[in-house]
């Protein structure tokens, strides 16, 4: 997996020698595998976590975590905590919105304090599939009929190379410790209505549903 993720970062992603990232490092599985395969490689990179107060202790807990996994290799680490819900609510926006404000603003802002040259995000094939299928069901048009790019200005998506179950695998063969969040199992939100409902039903009828959507 190291070596077609390497492959997808310096070919797809154009990442160069003397180039740095950022990470956005949840703790769930993905970025947690996004970290690992980032070290195993040993690019310079440094690790920042968000929390956004969502899920009581746990998000605290999110963030030891994260904290401690860079700690214990020595990689720089930046968090930042929000009061997400109340923002959301201030700003007339849905919690999801708002958190991705905060997200992206947060590493751009440290991206540029501290000279990195990309930020890094886990983001990976069925996200981009469940991306394309909440635009096309909000009625997007031509225009907005697509997932979510390898590289979209000074962010990276290195794991755009592979699906999830891909990713989940390889967290179990090389014991790669993470959090589980319980709110991706809830159908809450849009994406995971997406993702446990219209997802499995297209793959049922085409199999290579991820490779379809996202050569």
């Amino acid at each position: 997996m190291i070596t077609k993720f390497l492959q997808y970062v310096y070919g797809v992603c154009r990442f160069a020698e003397g180039n740095s990232l950022l990470l956005a490092v949840s703790g769930g599985v993905d970025s947690m595998v996004l970290a690992h395969l980032c070290h195993e490689a040993r690019l310079p990179f440094a690790v920042a976590h968000c929390n956004f107060q969502l899920r009581a202790a746990d998000s605290d807990a999110d963030a030891a975590f994260v904290q401690q996994w860079a700690q214990a290799r020595g990689i720089p680490f930046f968090t930042e905590n929000y009061d997400t819900a109340l923002l959301a609510q201030q700003a007339g926006v849905s919690i999801q919105m708002e958190a991705r404000r905060l997200r992206y603003s947060f590493f751009e802002r440290l991206r540029q304090q501290h000279g990195y040259t990309f930020v890094a995000t886990a983001h990976h094939i069925n996200d981009a599939v469940e991306t394309l299928l909440i635009n096309l069901t909000k009625g997007c048009g031509i225009g907005g009929l697509h997932g979510i790019a390898p590289k979209q200005g000074a962010v990276l998506r290195p794991l755009l190379a592979f699906t999830r179950q891909q990713i989940d695998t390889f967290a179990q063969k090389q014991q790669i410790a993470f959090r589980e969040d319980a709110s991706n199992a809830e159908d809450k939100y849009i994406r995971n209505k997406i993702r446990h409902q219209v997802v499995p039903t297209l793959q049922h009828i085409n199999p290579q549903l991820e490779h379809t959507f996202c050569p």
